[in-house]
């Protein structure tokens, strides 16, 4: 299926636009006390197409490409060949005990517009989360906020029609099957009022939960205030009262220097429990909306600011308060030339209470030189 869609793709490249990005990221993982050593060799080219067929139907494709060179340790040849959604859109060309070359199309969608009217079908990013880290609202394709090289993050093969009431109001229907053939549908409704935006959301998440949620977003005097909820109770036994919240807070503002603070908690009452390799294993394990976190209680905080013009920076922390494990994070990110970065990245877990994961460190180091056109 693959090869017919890079047919597909290579005979309307010249129709329309074409934009993506090359990147090579040397990473450099160390894991205490055993002292094990993991080195990977990611090269990640992505490619973005749009046709726009006529004034009201338009194709959209995003592929990503990948090479990744290391230690065999490291490489999931198998997680990376297995598509998520429906639509196996995913292949390996290649493959050894320390390497791996993959296709994956992770958009291929159609969209047709008419007067308030939108509907789109194919594999596309329902993005219904409000907050920054943890998104209770993100039912169809939650994302990890570790994998900072994946900033398209992944879609799902779904059905959506969308109606604007206004340019503030709208309604929105979504249904998504994902590889198991489980069907995750919802409504969205979204409004603003007195400079507050607010969305309501219900339905049932991979025919296992039915979900009830909702968010609220504003701007008080420059703060930025976010807020979102759901309630997963399950859909074949609603007499249990063992339902399940997820609430995220958080909040975020730009100085005058353009120094930007954000913070978030997360309180996820579904936390994970188990984990054979400690916590970076735990955070490593696919998330969903329902299950967003390895602790009850979440706190995270960032600090962003731009050394010059060409040099940003960012420190972030996060505490999982119920296993008394924390994270720390710092990134450089040097515009050498246009569309030219070189960026440097550092993230650091570890546990203070050693008998809840046992006495794990982990440092992890990259480096990426990335090149968009």
């Amino acid at each position: 299926m693959v090869n017919g869609l890079l047919l597909i793709i290579n005979s309307i490249v010249s129709a329309q636009e074409l934009t993506g990005y090359i990147s090579v990221m040397p990473s450099h993982i160390l894991q205490q006390p055993n002292g094990d050593i993991w080195q990977q060799i990611p090269i990640h080219n992505r490619l973005n197409f749009n046709w726009q067929i006529t004034r009201h139907l338009r194709i959209d494709a995003g592929i990503r490409n990948r090479f990744i060179i290391g230690n065999e340790a490291l490489l999931d040849p198998e997680g990376i060949r297995t598509d998520p959604g429906w639509m196996q859109l995913s292949r390996n060309w290649a493959e050894g005990t320390r390497y791996v070359i993959n296709t994956t199309f992770d958009r291929l969608f159609v969209t047709y517009e008419q007067d308030k009217w939108k509907l789109q079908a194919g594999r596309q990013r329902i993005n219904w989360g409000q907050t920054f880290v943890w998104n209770p609202n993100d039912i169809f394709n939650t994302y990890n906020f570790f994998d900072f090289d994946y900033p398209e993050r992944p879609g799902c093969d779904a059905l959506r029609g969308t109606y604007f009431h206004s340019e503030t109001a709208s309604t929105e229907l979504a249904v998504a099957v994902n590889r198991f053939n489980r069907i995750t549908a919802a409504l969205k409704h979204h409004w603003n009022r007195n400079n507050v935006d607010y969305q309501l959301i219900a339905g049932e998440q991979a025919e296992t939960d039915l979900v009830i949620g909702g968010a609220l977003t504003t701007d008080i005097r420059g703060l930025n205030f976010r807020t979102e909820m759901s309630y997963f109770h399950p859909l074949y036994n609603l007499s249990d009262t063992a339902g399940i919240f997820s609430v995220s807070v958080g909040a975020d503002y730009i100085f005058s220097n353009s120094l930007m603070l954000q913070t978030e908690v997360l309180y996820n009452q579904m936390e994970k429990t188990t984990s054979d390799n400690g916590l970076l294993g735990l955070y490593a394990a696919p998330l969903t909306a329902k299950n967003l976190s390895v602790s009850v209680w979440n706190i995270f905080s960032q600090a962003s600011f731009p050394i010059t013009p060409r040099l940003n920076s960012s420190l972030s922390a996060m505490y999982f308060v119920d296993i008394q494990s924390y994270y720390a994070g710092f990134s450089l990110d040097f515009s050498l030339v246009e569309n030219l970065d070189l960026s440097f990245f550092v993230q650091y877990f570890a546990a203070l209470d050693t008998s809840k994961l046992g006495d794990m460190k982990v440092l992890m180091t990259f480096a990426r030189m990335k090149y968009s056109f």
